[in-house]
């Protein structure tokens, strides 16, 4: 796998992880309904099909649904964390 698809998924991970710690199971709930965004039993990010960047903007989205404040801080320090993925905004 590519560094930068995998970089994706650590980020994908990691927000849904957050995300779940504050929203509990309707966090990975949100993400599996995201068409094309592959998660093991955990709720991990373990592949994408389709472009990436799409399905970050994606889950950022439906997670925004639920909280508009408390996403864009999560996802403003995740993306501080992982300067190689895209931010499309």
């Amino acid at each position: 796998m590519e560094e930068i698809k995998k970089q994706y998924l650590l980020f994908l991970s990691e927000i849904i992880a957050k995300m779940t710690i504050v929203f509990g199971d309707i966090a990975v709930l949100k993400a599996r309904s995201i068409g094309g965004l592959i998660l093991d039993n955990k709720g991990n990010a373990t592949d994408v099909k389709g472009y990436t960047a799409d399905k970050v903007v994606e889950l950022i989205n439906e997670y925004t649904k639920l909280s508009g404040q408390v996403i864009k801080n999560v996802v403003d320090s995740t993306f501080a964390k992982y300067p190689q993925v895209k931010r499309i905004d």
